[in-house]
């Protein structure tokens, strides 16, 4: 799956000396703006100035507008002063001074009689003449700038002190000056202004740079943070401009197969010598080296050269070294023989949507077959399976009894941790007196298995240790049942006091009680009964109850039986218990002793619960009833059921992959069904294997699935042939329910006043 990406947007915050940080979008920011110059004004001013004051006057003023404004850029989470430096011209040099020394000594001419410091009076005198004229002469300061230096002022400024008498005409459309044609020839080279350019340091104002980066990463919630920040500063309060969303076809992306992704091999002659010495030496070594172990281990086991070869096989095969080498030798040897399968369960060989031609059949493909490790006559069904939470090839088995017809039943269990990686043989073995009948990983420390025994005892095991003993049990003084545990769930606990503890699980027993454990500094786990079933008592909620006569009405058992556990997908503190009277109880960690919520699903009992990945208020039930109910939390009546053969229903669930389509396992096959197509009949049902099913586990993916039989043997199938998820999953699961209760207008009524019942942003959470 490609990760979801987040974009990051930089912006640019101009600020002036007194406001620092950047004002939201309510706040008004102080406008800078330059003084308007009336033309009267600027006439008068301009005679009673010299042309090198008033551009000394106009260049002060705009530095002093300049030196007001600050620019600030968010770099690093700090604010960085970014305001360009002003040109400064080093007009103070010895050149400069050495020049002007140079021409303050000259005279203009015979005709003037004033040296060149009567330039600024000549300027003047012409300006004053002008306007005294009416001829409407106005020189801005651009024209001034423009002008100054070059050859046709000075001498438009010679002429005029020469020929202050006569008269000189002002052409209208321009603002240049009109001189009568005349021979002008300078004496003296004239002054001229002096410009530097400097190469600065780059202070870059404004950049908009688009970044891509990985969800739920440090840099992905930092450029969620800032786009945030900026759409509020943006998009807030006077400043929303019109949005819609539209759907597009994407071009698909090109991956390439991890068989040609290789790295290049290069290959080249070397020569060696070796002398006769290095070789002695080195056959000297390898007659000291004994068995390949060390000195300690050969020393602990008491390996002697009068044992015989098979006396010294059998201890050193008790090794953790031997046993993790024969365990990487037996994975490439298996892999010899389940290499395709291997490759498709993990999603290596896959159907992409460039195919030409494909037929949607719903169907299952077998991958390989993980039969039963132990060599006992008796056979142990498939009690319990669990996929490990953060490694999807490993995959812990429970052996043991799942039901009692059996003609002989087990008097002793295993529980076997196997991988995907060699199918043949297990990577940790555990045997016990009794049977076993529930097994789950820890969501939260994947190391963590706990096993739940016939016996009613709970053990924790940690299986990166090899041939260790369990890190915690359970006592009878803590957990006096006896009946077996059915059901083991995990739970999320908050910190406490900075410390982070290892979390506590829940089991379920037989008997209808649930018991919290938590592992603590002790070989023994401590427990304490959090809930003890009751039967029920009138007519509950969800399907209508059926009236017993009265002679019916005592019970051998005040309790009811429970059958599964299932965890609510948002709420850690909240569970629910599956009885055998065909009610689902809602029930909270926080609350000893005491439903929140009891929900009548089926006639018989109820076998399995799963929400559905799209929305924690959609779940499914199965049951003996031979029905697959789908149900909304907060309506009492049943959206879909959904109904085939005449069996009860082991397990079912949602798909991880797609939305609307869910896979249930009665005894004798697999059925998928899709609501989108067809709520009558399932969409394919296939048979497994001779062996009657017992339960079945989606892998991490959900590409794949996991199916026990009563034999003993998981057969690993792959989903083949399915349609292609949707885009919008969320949309497509809605309205196909709003189809399938579209006939039922008081149904609709209720499920329409529920509203939306997805995730936020129409997220995919996997139920646990």
């Amino acid at each position: 799956m490609t990760p979801a990406k987040v974009t990051k947007f930089t912006k640019l915050t101009i600020e002036d000396d007194d406001k620092r940080e950047m004002a939201p979008p309510e706040v008004k920011i102080k406008k800078v703006m330059m003084d308007r110059i009336e033309p009267s004004s600027a006439t008068a001013s301009l005679m009673h100035l010299s042309l090198y004051e008033r551009m000394l006057l106009e260049t002060q003023k705009i530095l002093h507008i300049r030196s007001q404004l600050v620019v600030h850029e968010k770099i690093d989470n700090k604010m960085v002063n970014v305001t360009p430096k002003p040109i400064d011209v080093p007009y103070e040099t010895e050149g400069y001074k050495k020049l002007t020394r140079k021409y303050t000594g000259l005279q203009v001419g015979g005709d003037v009689g004033d040296d060149i410091t009567s330039f600024k009076s000549v300027t003047s005198t012409i300006m004053k003449s002008r306007s005294s004229r009416g001829v409407g002469l106005r020189l801005s300061l651009e024209d001034i700038i423009n002008g100054v230096g070059s050859e046709r002022m000075l001498m438009d400024l010679q002429v005029s002190a020469r020929h202050s008498s006569h008269m000189v005409s002002l052409d209208s459309s321009t603002s240049s000056l009109s001189l009568p044609e005349m021979p002008l020839v300078p004496k003296y080279k004239w002054p001229f202004i002096r410009i530097i350019l400097r190469k600065t340091e780059l202070q870059l104002l404004f950049e908009q740079r688009s970044m891509t980066a990985i969800k739920n990463t440090e840099d992905g919630n930092f450029a969620e943070m800032d786009n945030k920040e900026y759409d509020y500063l943006t998009l807030g309060r006077g400043k929303v401009r019109r949005r819609s969303e539209a759907e597009s076809q994407t071009s698909e992306t090109l991956y390439k197969a991890r068989e040609i992704n290789t790295n290049k091999l290069e290959t080249r002659d070397v020569a060696t010598y070796v002398s006769y010495f290095e070789m002695f030496d080195t056959y000297n070594q390898l007659e000291d080296i004994k068995y390949g172990f060390n000195e300690y281990e050969s020393t602990k086991l008491h390996i002697s050269q009068s044992q015989t070869p098979e006396e010294q096989f059998a201890i050193i095969a008790q090794l953790p070294s031997f046993h993790l080498a024969s365990v990487i030798i037996k994975r490439l040897l298996a892999g010899n023989t389940y290499e395709e399968g291997q490759k498709r369960f993990r999603n290596m060989i896959s159907v992409t949507r460039t195919v030409k031609k494909i037929n949607y059949k719903y169907s299952l493909k077998t991958l390989f077959n993980i039969h039963p490790a132990s060599k006992d006559k008796v056979r142990k069904a498939i009690s319990d399976m669990s996929f490990c939470y953060t490694n999807s090839d490993i995959l812990a088995v429970a052996y043991g009894i799942y039901s009692y017809q059996a003609a002989k039943l087990p008097k002793r269990g295993e529980v076997c941790v196997w991988s995907i990686k060699n199918p043949c043989d297990p990577e940790r073995f555990y045997n016990y007196e009794v049977p076993v009948v529930s097994v789950e990983f820890s969501p939260y420390m994947p190391t963590l298995l706990a096993i739940g025994l016939f016996d009613g005892s709970v053990e924790v095991r940690d299986i990166t240790n090899y041939n260790q003993p369990a890190v915690a049990i359970s006592q009878r003084n803590s957990s006096p049942g006896v009946d077996p545990v059915l059901a083991i769930k995990w739970i999320k606990q908050a910190t406490s006091n900075g410390h982070e503890d290892v979390d506590p699980f829940i089991a379920l027993s037989q008997d209808g009680s649930v018991t919290q454990y938590t592992i603590i500094n002790s070989p023994f786990l401590s427990g304490f009964k959090l809930m003890s079933l009751e039967r029920i008592e009138g007519i509950p909620e969800g399907l209508p109850g059926i009236k017993c006569s009265s002679e019916l009405t005592q019970h051998t058992n005040r309790c009811s039986q429970g059958l599964n556990l299932t965890k609510h997908p948002t709420q850690l503190d909240i569970y629910y218990v599956l009885t055998d009277e065909g009610c689902v109880h809602k029930c909270s960690t926080n609350y000893q002793h005491h439903y929140l919520q009891v929900l009548k699903t089926h006639e018989g009992a109820v076998n399995a619960m799963d929400f559905s990945p799209w929305s924690p208020k959609l779940f499914l039930t199965c049951g003996n009833d031979w029905c697959i109910r789908i149900w909304m939390d907060g309506i009492f009546q049943p959206l879909v059921t959904l109904k085939n053969t005449c069996g009860p229903y082991q397990w079912a669930a949602w798909s991880r992959v797609h939305s609307t389509i869910l896979i249930a396992i009665n005894r004798k096959q697999c059925e998928i069904w899709d609501l989108r197509r067809n709520i009558l009949k399932p969409m394919s049902t296939t048979f497994v294997g001779t062996s009657y099913n017992t339960m079945g586990i989606f892998s991490l993916d959900g590409n794949s699935i996991a199916i026990g039989t009563e034999r003993g043997k998981v057969v690993i199938n792959a989903l083949d042939e399915m349609p292609f998820p949707p885009y919008y999953q969320y949309d497509t699961l809605e309205k196909a329910i709003y189809k399938a209760v579209s006939i039922y207008p008081e149904l609709l009524i209720e499920l329409k006043s529920i509203g939306y019942f997805g995730y936020p942003n129409k997220e995919f959470v996997k139920p646990t």
